[in-house]
């Protein structure tokens, strides 16, 4: 399944309509693949509780230029 759409759209269709307690609830446990989406630049997912759970980045200014110097995987993912 290839998504086109940021998440929001996608939960709206999940939902099948716009009425917002219905697409926060159809954006809990949503999952986003940068392989199913080329518009997203990192693999996301929705907990159960609807908050936002992705890879984060320690970055340290060397020399006048960020480096990235450790990924952190997802909370969900410990």
């Amino acid at each position: 399944m290839l998504i086109k759409e940021p998440a929001n759209t996608v939960a709206i269709e999940k939902a099948g309509k716009l009425d917002r307690k219905a697409v926060a609830q159809a954006m809990k446990g949503l999952e986003i693949k940068v392989a199913m989406s080329p518009c997203i630049l990192m693999d996301v997912k929705f907990d159960d509780r609807g908050d936002l759970d992705h890879e984060s980045y320690h970055v340290e200014v060397r020399n006048g230029r960020p480096m990235v110097t450790e990924v952190l995987p997802p909370l969900g993912k410990k």
